[in-house]
C-alpha cells in the first residue's frame, strides 16, 4: 500500500514538471488504452472471453444429465425386473418344496435337492437374461452340497453380449452352478467354472439375508439391494449386483437372487461423448460425506479399457475453476456429479447414497476451461505494448518540429526563410518573434542614445555640484570646519542620532516625533552638540553637515 502511495506521489511530482512529449505520450496512451479496454469489456459483456468454461459446463451438464437419468432409469427398471425374478423364483421354489414334501429350511439339511431346485428355477433365469440388458443372472442358496465347507450352492450365468441391440446374439455361459444343470439347458461351462460359491466372494450375502429376516413383513420392492463392485473368482470382469432375497411362502429366507450390471455393459451404455475432450468418464459409485467410493463403483469411458477401474476412493479436493475436484491415489479429477437414489423410500437401504459423476483429469479440465483466454489476454497485452510503442513514436515524430522550433528560439535562429518548419502556427510565431526582435533592437538603440545624452548631462551636473561645493567650502572657516569634522566622533549615541537626522534634512518637529523627545530635551542635546562641534547655531551646523555629506559622496574634488 505504501509503495502504491509513493508511486502516485512520484507520478504527481513528475506530472507537475512533465515535458510536452510526456504529456502527449500520456494522452495518446490513455486514449489507446481506453479504446482497447472498452473493446475488451464489450467482448466480456457479449461472452467472447476466449474462456472455455461455458462450453465445458454445458458439456458436463448435458453428459451428467443424460448419464444420471439413464443410470437411474435403467437401474430402476432392472430393480423392477429383479423383483419380478425373485417372486417367480420364490413361487417355483414353493411349488418344488410342496411337491417334494419339504420346507425351505430343509434345503440346508438335504442338499440332494439343491440341483433339482436350481434346475426348476432355470427357465426364469434364462428369460431374465435373454430379455434384459445385463451381464448375467445369479442365485445363491444358503446351503451347500459339501457340509462344513464355507461354500454356497447356486448359479451364476454370464452373458457375452450385454447390449440387446448388438448385431451378435447374446450367449450364456456357466460360471457357477451344477454342471448337469448347465448340460440340461445346453449352456457351456467357462474354463473358470466352479460348482459353488466361496463365501468370501459375496461379502454382502449374510447382510442381505439378515436384513430380509429382520423385515419379514416388508415387500420385495423394499428389500432389494445394490452391492458395490464385485468380481467373482474366475470372472473376466467386475460388476454391480442387484440382490433380492429368496423368501418362501412360510417366510423362510433361504437365499438371494439377482442381476449383474457388468463392467462391459456399463461402459457400453454410459460412456460419455469424448469428441471434444479425451479422457472423460462416467462414474457410478456410493457416496458418503463428499467421498466417492470409486472402488465400489463402475467407470465408463471410451479411453478406458474394460477392467479398468479405480482401486480406491475419490475424496473431495476443492474446486478447479468452479468445478468440484476429487483426488485419487495417483491422480486428481474434476467435473460434475449428481446424487441418485437406487433404493426406494422405506427400504432398509434408503440411507445409502449413490452418485453419478462425469469427470476428467484435473489438468485437462483446467486447459479446457482456460480455452483460448490466454491467447486473448496475450493479444490484448500485445496490443497495449504495441500501442504504447506507437504512442512514443508518433509523439516523437509529431513533436520533432516543435523541438526544433524551441531550439531555434533558444538560439534566436528564426529570422531566415530557411528556418520554416512547415507548421503554420510555429512559422507565424517565428515571424512575430523576428518582428519583435527588430522593434526591440530599435528601442535599445533609442535608449542607448538617451543614456548617452543623460550621461553627459549628469557629468555636467556633477561638475557644477563640485564647483558649488568648492565655493561653499571656501566660504566656511577652515579651522572651525576641521574642528567640526574631528569632533563628530565625540558625540554620544543619542547625540549622533540627532546629528544624523539633521544631516538627513529633518526638521525640529520631525526629530522630536522620531526620537520621542520633549522639546526641552532636544534643546539640551542641541546645546551639547553645538558645544562639542564648535558651532554657534543650527544654521552653521547644517552648513557644515552639508559640506561633510558632499565630501563623503565625492562631491568635492
Amino acid at each position: 500500500m505504501n509503495m502504491l502511495k509513493q508511486a502516485i506521489l512520484l507520478w504527481k511530482g513528475e506530472r507537475k514538471g512533465s515535458t510536452l512529449q510526456r504529456r502527449l505520450i500520456l494522452f495518446f496512451a490513455l486514449v489507446v488504452i481506453s479504446v482497447i479496454l472498452a473493446f475488451t469489456l464489450l467482448l466480456f459483456l457479449f461472452g467472447i472471453t476466449g474462456s472455455g468454461k461455458q462450453a465445458v459446463q454445458k458439456y458436463l451438464e448435458s453428459e451428467l444429465s443424460h448419464s444420471a437419468a439413464a443410470v437411474t432409469e435403467d437401474f430402476s427398471n432392472l430393480s423392477v425386473t429383479g423383483i419380478a425374478l425373485a417372486q417367480a423364483l420364490a413361487d417355483r421354489g414353493d411349488a418344488f418344496f410342496e411337491e417334494h414334501g419339504l420346507t425351505a429350511s430343509d434345503l440346508a439339511r438335504q442338499p440332494e435337492y439343491i440341483e433339482q431346485l436350481l434346475s426348476r428355477q432355470m427357465p426364469d433365469l434364462l428369460a431374465t437374461a435373454d430379455n434384459n440388458a445385463c451381464g448375467g443372472v445369479f442365485v445363491v442358496l444358503d446351503a451347500t452340497v459339501k457340509e462344513g465347507a464355507e461354500r454356497m450352492a447356486g448359479v451364476f450365468m454370464k452373458k457375452t453380449q450385454p447390449v440387446s441391440s448388438a448385431s451378435l446374439p447374446a450367449k450364456e455361459y456357466w460360471l457357477r452352478g451344477p454342471a448337469p444343470v448347465a448340460r440340461e439347458y445346453g449352456i457351456e461351462l467357462l474354463g473358470q467354472w466352479k460348482m459353488e460359491y466361496e463365501a468370501s466372494e459375496l461379502p454382502f450375502f449374510d447382510s442381505v439375508m439378515e436384513t430380509a429376516r429382520e423385515n419379514p413383513d416388508a415387500a420385495l420392492s423394499r428389500l432389494y439391494y445394490w452391492s458395490g463392485r464385485i468380481c467373482l473368482d474366475g470372472n473376466s470382469e467386475e460388476g454391480l449386483l442387484l440382490c433380492l432375497p429368496l423368501r418362501s411362502g412360510d417366510g423362510t429366507v433361504y437365499g438371494i437372487c439377482g442381476i449383474e450390471v457388468s463392467d462391459r455393459m456399463f461402459k457400453s451404455l454410459y460412456s460419455p461423448n469424448e469428441s471434444e475432450w479425451s479422457g472423460v468418464f462416467t462414474l457410478a459409485a456410493p457416496m458418503e460425506d463428499g467421498v466417492l467410493h470409486a472402488g465400489q463403483g463402475l467407470l465408463a469411458g471410451n479411453n478406458y479399457l474394460s477392467g479398468t477401474q479405480f482401486p480406491g476412493d475419490l475424496t473431495a479436493d476443492g474446486e478447479e475453476r468452479g468445478f468440484p475436484c476429487f483426488a485419487g491415489k495417483s491422480s486428481s479429477y474434476a467435473g460434475m456429479y449428481k446424487t441418485i437414489r437406487l433404493h426406494t423410500v422405506g427400504s432398509p437401504y434408503e440411507g445409502e447414497e449413490w452418485a453419478v459423476a462425469v469427470l476428467m483429469s484435473r489438468p485437462v479440465l483446467s486447459d479446457a476451461v482456460r480455452g483460448s483466454s490466454v491467447y486473448l489476454y496475450l493479444i490484448v497485452g500485445a496490443l497495449l505494448v504495441l500501442s504504447l510503442i506507437a504512442c512514443v513514436a508518433v509523439s516523437r515524430k509529431y513533436l520533432h518540429p516543435i523541438h526544433r522550433g524551441f531550439s531555434a528560439i533558444r538560439e534566436q535562429a528564426y529570422g531566415s526563410d530557411d528556418d520554416d518548419l512547415g507548421i503554420h502556427e510555429i512559422d507565424e510565431l517565428f515571424d512575430f518573434l523576428a518582428e519583435k526582435d527588430l522593434a526591440h533592437e530599435a528601442a535599445l538603440q533609442e535608449k542607448a542614445s538617451e543614456v548617452e545624452s543623460l550621461r553627459g548631462e549628469h557629468e555636467k551636473a556633477q561638475s557644477e555640484i563640485a564647483r558649488l561645493a568648492y565655493h561653499r567650502r571656501q566660504e566656511a572657516d577652515p579651522d572651525s570646519y576641521e574642528h567640526f569634522l574631528r569632533s563628530v566622533d565625540k558625540l554620544t549615541a543619542t547625540e549622533r542620532k540627532v546629528f544624523d537626522l539633521y544631516m538627513d534634512g529633518k526638521t525640529t518637529k520631525e526629530i522630536i516625533a522620531l526620537m520621542g523627545f520633549k522639546e526641552f530635551t532636544l534643546k539640551f542635546h542641541n546645546k551639547n552638540i553645538y558645544e562639542k562641534l564648535g558651532v554657534s547655531s543650527r544654521k552653521e551646523l547644517l552648513r557644515y553637515a552639508a559640506l561633510m555629506r558632499q565630501e563623503q559622496e565625492g562631491g568635492i574634488k
